[in-house]
C-alpha cells in the first residue's frame, strides 16, 4: 500500500518581500535577567560583535557603518524602549543600516516602509509590522513552491551559513554546540516560525482588506517546514546570535521571502515534542495501515511523561480496537496509554498499525499534556492530531475479471490562483499571467501511458484558473496477472479483488510582470544651502500566486480468475447393455481415448468512456481434454436357418420320394416309422452341414483426424474379433477320404466296440478345417466384390469456434469452463470466464456400419457319416464365443468382455440303422 503525508496546500500571493513580526509571546526568564536600562544601541551593537565571535569566530561583524550608511542607532533605540517596557516580550534587536527605504504605505495610523534599512552585507532588511500587501489567497507559509539549494540554481551566491555548518569557515564553539540541537539552524527556524505564525490567522497580516474571506485562516502549521526541512532552502543573510534575531530568504520562481532565525535568547530549552513521521493520507478498507510518531525530548536527563494515543473511526465515532480493528502498537509503546521513557535529548519511535475500517480514521496523540511532570513551558508541540488530514477512506475502482487494460481520463480538481498587484505608484500590468500546474504521478509502476493536459496558462487576468485532467493506462499485468503472456495469477478466492493505490501530486504557481513608478527626493548641501529635487524611475516587477497543491489517491480492483483445473466429470457411460449369452442385440459403451486441446478466453481492453475495445484472444492457463461418449451397437441373426436348409431334403424323405436330386444336402431316412423324429437318418450317407448366420456392427468414435477409406481400427478390431467369436459345432461322425472315422473337425475318433467315441467338432474362422481339410466357413463382408455396401462410413466434423461471438458443438462445450453443458456455467456469470477452443484442433466423429455374414458350406460339400456311427442322437450347433476386449488396444478394452450368443441355431439329428439296412433290404 502507498503511504504518503497528505498536506493541506493553498495559494499565497507575494508581490514583494513579506516582512517578519517577531513577536513572542512566550515568558523567557533569560530576557528578564537583562538590565535594558543600561543598554545602550552602541552597547547593543558591541555585543553583537562579541557574541558573532564567540560564536562564529567573526570579528566585527556588524561595523559602525557599512556603504549603505550608518548604524541605525535610533531602530534599536526604539527596540530598547519597547523591551524596557515588556521585557517578556523582547523580540531581539535589528541591527540594520542606512535608511528606511521602499513602498511606503499607511497602515493602522502609521505610516511605515517596506524596509527598515540594511543589514552589514548591504541587504534589504524587512521593516517590523509590515502587513502583507500583496494580499493572500490561503496557502500555508512552509509549503511554498521554494527553490531547493538556491545557491546551486543561480539564485544567490552561496554564503558562509548557507546549509549551516557544511560550509561555515569558521570555528564552531561549544556554546554554539550548546544552542543548536541538530548542529544547524533547524530548530531556531521553527521556533522563529512557531512562535511569529503559530495560531496566527491572516487578519493580523491583511492589508486594506484583500481576500478578506480569508480573514480567519490560519497562515502556518506547527513546525511546518518544506521536504527535507527549510536549511536547504533558507539562503542565511545573517546568523542569530544570542541577542539579535538572524534572517534568511527562500525564493519561489519570480519573488521570495524573508525566513525569521530566533536568537538563542529565543530557544526552548527542554522541551517534549512530537510530530508524525508516517501518517498514511488515504488507505482502501481492509488495507494494513502502519503510523509512526517521533518524540522528541531535549531535556538534560531521562524524562517518564505519560501519554495517550486514540486511534478513532470517525464514521462510528468509537476507538479502535485489537479485536475488531487488529489495532497494534510497536517501536516504544505496547498500548495506547502509559509512560514513555526517554533518555536525555534522545528520541523515541512509537508505531501503530491497523487495518483499516470502511471509515475515516482520526489519530489523536498527547504527551506530558498538563506539563508538569516534567515541567515543560511550551506545549503546543505536545499534542497531535490527525484531522483534517485523517486517513480517508479510499474507494477503489472495480476493474472486471476480463479487462486486460483501461484508459483513465482524471480531471484533477479546478484549481485557482488570483494575482494582485502590489500597493505601488502607477503600477500596472506589462504581460501576460503565465504558468504551470505541475502533475506527478507518484505510482509509475501503476499509472502507465501518463499524460498532463489543459495544466499550463497564459491569460491576459488576474484571476487564472485550469481544469487539469490526466490519462494513464491501468495494466492488469502491473497488479501481477499477465495471461496474455501465459504468466496466470491464481487467487484463493477469486471474489476479493487484488488492490493498487496510485497517487497524483499537484502544484505550482503563476506569475505576471508587472511595472512601477519608485520616487524619490535627493538633497544636496546643508541647513539652509541644501537644495532637494524629486527624481523617479521606472522599475519592474513579478507578481506570483501559487495554485493549490495536493495529493490525490486513485484505488482500483482488479478481479482476477483464471479458471478452474479440473472440470467437473461428465457422466459417461461405461458397460455394456444385454450383455448376456442368449441377447442377440448388446450395446457398449466407453470413453474415448482423451485428446488434448488448447484453449482461449477472449479479453477485451477498455477506453476512456467505458467501451471495451479492442478484444483479445487470451490463451487459457490449463490445457483440456476433449472426451465423449463412443459406442457399439451389434445385431446378431439368422440368415438362412439349418431347417431352411434342410427343409427340401426333409420333405423329400417324409413324401417318400427317392429322387436323388431332392436330396441336395442331407440324405433323411424315407422309413414311416422314423418321421416322428425332426432329422432322422442312417449313418452312411452324406450330411452336408449349412446354414448362413448375419451380424452388424455400428460403432460411433471421436478421433483428431479422419480415417482413410478402411476406417478406425476400433471399428475393423471389434468386427474381425466378432467373426472370430463364430462356431460352428458338431458331433456327427464323418468319414475321410482315407477311410479314418473324423469328426467335423477332421479330428479322427477313438474305436469303441463296433463304433467310436464320439467327439464334437467345432469350426471357426481361425480353425476353418472340416473333413479332408475342406474350408466350410466364408465371411461374406466389403472386401467381397460386389459387397462394398455391406462398410458404410460417416464422419462429421465437431464444429468449434475462436470467435467470441461464434458457437461450439455442445461436445465441445462439455469440456470447457464457462458453459452449461459442462455445468460451469456460473463461471461465465460470476467470473465473465468462457473458454474456447483455440482454432487448428479438430475432432470428427466417425460413425462406421459393417454387415457380416458368415456361411457355412456356401459351395455344398458333400461329407459322408461313418457307417459304423453308434445310432442316437447327434447335436448340431451355431455359436458365437465371448470376445476377450482387455486384450484390444481400443478404450473399449475398459469393458473387459463381451459375452457371445451361447445358442445361436441348434437342431437334433436322429441316427437309426445305417445304409447296410438299406442295401440289405
Amino acid at each position: 500500500m502507498k503511504r504518503a503525508v497528505t498536506i493541506l496546500l493553498t495559494v499565497i500571493l507575494f508581490c514583494t518581500v513579506i516582512p517578519e513580526i517577531r513577536t513572542y509571546s512566550e515568558s523567557n526568564e533569560e530576557a528578564n535577567k537583562i538590565d535594558f536600562k543600561e543598554l545602550t544601541p552602541e552597547k547593543v551593537r558591541e555585543r553583537a560583535n562579541q557574541d558573532m565571535k564567540e560564536l562564529y569566530d567573526l570579528d566585527n561583524y556588524f561595523p559602525p557603518s557599512t556603504e549603505k550608511g550608518k548604524f541605525n542607532a535610533a531602530l534599536v533605540q526604539e527596540q530598547i524602549n519597547e523591551a524596557i517596557q515588556k521585557p517578556q516580550e523582547f523580540k531581539g534587536f535589528d541591527i540594520v543600516y542606512g535608511s528606511s527605504h521602499g513602498t511606503k504605505i499607511f497602515h493602522k495610523g502609521k505610516e511605515m516602509y517596506r524596509y527598515s534599512g540594511y543589514n552589514s552585507e548591504g541587504d534589504d532588511v524587512s521593516t517590523r509590522g509590515f502587513p502583507w500587501d500583496a494580499g493572500w489567497s490561503g496557502q500555508l507559509l512552509h509549503n511554498f513552491s521554494m527553490v531547493k539549494l538556491p545557491w546551486e540554481e543561480g539564485r544567490v551566491k552561496r554564503g558562509n551559513f548557507d546549509l549551516f555548518p557544511d560550509s561555515f569557515k569558521g570555528e564552531i564553539t561549544d556554546k554554539l554546540k550548546e544552542y543548536l540541537q541538530d548542529g544547524n539552524f533547524e530548530q531556531q527556524i521553527l521556533t522563529a516560525l512557531n512562535d511569529e505564525y503559530l495560531g496566527k490567522t491572516y487578519s493580523e497580516y491583511m492589508y486594506n482588506n484583500q481576500n478578506s474571506s480569508l480573514a480567519n485562516k490560519k497562515v502556518y502549521s506547527e513546525n511546518g517546514a518544506p521536504e527535507g526541512g527549510w536549511i536547504s532552502r533558507v539562503h542565511v543573510i545573517q546568523p542569530p546570535t544570542y541577542l539579535s534575531q538572524g534572517f534568511g530568504r527562500v525564493y519561489m520562481k519570480h519573488t521570495y521571502k524573508d525566513i525569521p532565525i530566533a536568537p538563542f535568547i529565543r530557544s526552548p530549552g527542554s522541551d517534549i515534542s512530537a510530530q508524525f513521521e508516517n501518517l498514511p493520507s488515504g488507505a482502501v478498507a481492509g488495507d494494513e495501515v502502519s503510523v509512526s510518531i517521533v518524540v522528541r525530548s531535549t531535556f538534560p536527563s531521562e524524562v517518564n511523561p505519560q501519554y495517550s494515543l486514540e486511534v478513532i473511526n470517525k464514521k462510528q465515532g468509537r476507538a479502535l480496537t485489537q479485536e475488531k480493528d487488529n489495532l497494534r502498537f510497536g517501536g516504544a509503546i505496547t498500548a495506547a496509554t502509559g509512560t514513555l521513557k526517554i533518555e536525555k535529548k534522545n528520541i523515541r519511535r512509537l508505531a501503530i498499525s491497523f487495518t483499516m475500517p470502511e471509515s475515516d480514521v482520526r489519530i489523536k496523540f498527547k504527551i506530558n499534556a498538563d506539563g508538569k511532570d516534567p515541567e515543560e513551558k511550551l506545549l503546543y508541540n505536545n499534542v497531535l492530531d490527525s484531522d483534517p488530514e485523517a486517513v480517508k477512506l479510499v474507494t477503489p475502482k472495480p476493474l472486471p475479471y476480463d479487462m486486460l487494460s483501461k484508459k483513465v481520463k482524471f480531471d484533477l480538481p479546478s484549481n485557482t490562483a488570483t494575482l494582485s498587484l502590489p500597493d505601488l505608484t502607477d503600477v500596472r500590468w506589462t504581460g501576460p499571467a503565465t504558468g504551470t500546474l505541475t502533475i506527478t504521478n507518484r505510482t509509475t509502476d501503476l499509472f502507465k501511458d501518463f499524460k498532463e493536459h489543459n495544466n499550463k496558462v497564459s491569460v491576459n487576468s488576474e484571476v487564472v484558473t485550469v481544469h487539469p485532467y490526466v490519462t494513464y493506462t491501468i495494466k492488469r499485468e502491473d497488479f501481477g496477472d499477465d495471461p496474455v503472456n501465459k504468466k496466470w495469477k491464481n487467487l484463493s478466492n477469486p471474489d476479493v479483488p487484488l488492490t493498487r493505490t496510485g497517487e497524483i501530486f499537484y502544484s505550482g504557481s503563476v506569475s505576471r510582470p508587472y511595472s512601477y513608478t519608485v520616487t524619490w527626493t535627493d538633497c544636496t548641501g546643508v541647513g539652509k544651502e541644501q537644495v532637494c529635487t524629486t527624481k523617479s524611475r521606472t522599475e519592474t516587477g513579478t507578481a506570483t500566486a501559487e495554485f493549490d497543491s495536493n495529493s490525490v489517491f486513485e484505488a482500483y480492483n482488479m478481479y482476477v480468475y483464471n479458471g478452474k483445473k479440473d472440470l467437473p466429470k461428465q457422466d459417461f457411460k461405461q458397460q455394456i447393455d444385454n450383455n448376456t449369452k442368449s441377447s442377440k442385440s448388446k450395446t457398449m459403451y466407453w470413453v474415448n481415448k482423451p485428446y488434448p486441446f488448447n484453449v482461449i478466453r477472449w479479453m477485451h481492453h477498455q477506453n476512456e468512456t467505458g467501451k471495451k475495445d479492442p478484444w483479445k484472444q487470451v490463451p487459457g492457463q490449463y490445457k483440456r481434454y476433449f472426451t465423449q461418449q463412443e459406442s457399439a451397437v451389434i445385431n446378431y441373426s439368422i440368415t438362412s436357418k439349418m431347417g431352411d436348409e434342410y427343409g427340401p431334403a426333409r420333405k423329400a424323405a417324409s413324401d417318400r420320394k427317392n429322387v436323388k436330386s431332392s436330396y441336395d444336402k442331407a440324405v433323411f431316412a424315407t422309413d414311416k416309422d422314423l418321421q416322428k423324429y425332426d432329422y432322422p437318418i442312417k449313418s452312411g450317407y452324406y450330411f452336408n452341414p449349412a446354414g448362413s448366420y448375419t451380424f452388424t456392427v455400428e460403432t460411433v468414435v471421436f478421433k483428431d483426424k479422419k480415417p482413410d477409406k478402411k476406417g478406425t481400427a476400433d471399428h475393423r478390431d471389434l468386427v474381425n474379433e466378432l467373426i472370430n467369436s463364430f462356431r460352428y459345432e458338431s458331433d456327427l461322425m464323418y468319414i475321410n477320404d482315407k477311410k479314418q472315422p473324423v469328426n467335423i473337425s477332421d479330428d479322427e475318433l477313438i474305436p469303441k466296440g463296433g463304433g467310436f467315441i464320439r467327439k464334437s467338432g467345432v469350426l471357426s474362422l481361425k480353425n476353418n478345417k472340416s473333413v479332408n481339410g475342406a474350408e466350410l466357413l466364408k465371411v461374406i463382408d466389403q472386401n467381397v466384390k460386389g459387397e462394398e455396401s455391406r462398410y458404410k462410413q460417416t464422419v462429421e466434423p465437431i464444429e468449434s469456434t475462436d470467435q467470441r461471438d461464434g458457437d461450439s458443438h455442445k461436445f465441445w462445450k462439455m469440456m470447457m469452463e464457462g458453459y452449461s453443458e459442462s455445468r460451469t456455467q456460473g463461471s461465465h456469470s460470476k467470473y465473465v470466464y468462457r473458454e474456447y477452443v483455440e482454432k487448428g484442433q479438430p475432432i470428427y466423429k466417425i460413425t462406421e456400419t459393417s454387415r457380416i455374414t458368415i456361411q457355412v458350406n456356401p459351395t455344398n460339400i458333400s461329407l459322408y457319416t461313418h457307417a459304423n456311427m453308434p445310432n442316437g442322437d447327434y447335436n448340431i450347433k451355431v455359436w458365437f464365443d465371448k470376445t476377450d476386449l482387455e486384450k484390444m488396444d481400443p478404450m473399449y478394452k475398459e469393458l473387459k468382455k463381451l459375452e457371445g450368443i451361447e445358442n445361436m441355431e441348434s437342431i437334433k439329428v436322429k441316427v437309426v440303422g445305417s445304409m447296410f439296412d438299406d442295401l440289405n433290404n
